[in-house]
């Protein structure tokens, strides 16, 4: 059975990459060409548009329990996070800001060096918060299980669940200070209203080792989320691209990040993220990734 879900999971890749996300690009230009002649704007965006393949390198990647809900990352988009979590480097952490359903966690985990480990953080239902949610988005934090698709995972990828830190709280206030300049991939995926990802970018920057990735979801598609990181890159030129044919932004740390500052180009002005409360793991020891 395993070996069969393996097979699954690669043909699975191969489809995200080579056959869904050029049709889901052809598909999304005919969509703003009926818009426009119908008279109608599509969501502008201003950041640099790349190509994956010119920003990571292709690995062999598996693609488990695909199955798309709302809220999720769509197919295409978890292959390419799933090159990420492969191209990571090894024994660095992965760090996910906002868990969900555990379906890109779980991702993550099976495609990351085998001593990479996983710490993806969510908002428990009724949580107070730091700053408001946008309304659209609180069905995705009242969910059944946060983390139920790498809980309930196939025997295949039991193992690669086991990687998994699930912590809770608010990321605006929890406490990344151990995990600060170790990461080798952070995904932004939590709140999409402004403030918090301003405050969510911060610490990815704080969190991401010298020469580790960052990547955001939803850019284009939610306003906040399109807003902060285009003031990001108007005010700090950090280099942000934005990954063609999906809602993907990605980011690479220069040669040198010091542990608690990411400065713009040009003199522009550091980042800072203060040093928030600490907040309960879910029954799990304290998360100390790599120094």
């Amino acid at each position: 059975m395993n070996g069969i879900e393996t097979i699954r999971a690669r043909l699975a890749a191969r489809y995200a990459l080579d056959l869904y996300l050029p049709a889901s690009r052809a598909a999304r230009r005919l969509r703003e060409t009926s818009r426009a002649l119908r008279g109608k704007r599509s969501v502008a965006t201003r950041l640099e548009q790349a190509e994956w393949r010119g920003l990571l390198p292709r690995r062999s990647i598996r693609l488990a329990d695909t199955g798309k809900r709302s809220g999720n990352v769509n197919v295409a988009e978890l292959a390419i996070l799933a090159q990420a979590a492969a191209a990571t480097e090894p024994g660095r952490t992965i760090v996910e800001i906002g868990t969900f359903d555990g379906r890109t966690t779980l991702n993550l985990a099976i495609n990351a060096p085998a001593d990479c480990p996983i710490l993806t953080l969510d908002l428990p239902d009724e949580h107070e918060t730091a700053f408001p949610l946008e309304d659209s988005e609180r069905p995705l934090v009242q969910k059944l299980a946060s983390g139920e698709r790498f809980r309930a995972c196939a025997s295949a990828w039991r193992s690669f669940a086991a990687r998994i830190t699930q912590a809770f709280g608010d990321s605006a206030t929890y406490d990344w200070t151990p995990c600060y300049g170790r990461a080798g991939l952070v995904f932004v995926d939590g709140s999409h209203a402004y403030d918090y990802v301003r405050k969510d970018s911060e610490t990815a920057f704080d969190l991401v080792a010298s020469g580790g990735v960052v990547l955001w979801h939803d850019y284009g598609v939610w306003p906040g989320v399109t807003r902060a990181l285009e003031e990001f890159e108007a005010v700090r030129r950090l280099g942000l691209r934005h990954i063609r044919g999906t809602s993907l932004v990605l980011w690479r740390a220069p040669a040198r990040v010091t542990p608690h500052t990411v400065a713009g180009q040009d003199g522009a002005e550091p980042l800072h993220v203060a040093a928030p409360a600490a907040t309960a793991v879910d029954g799990t020891p304290p998360f100390l990734p790599r120094e």
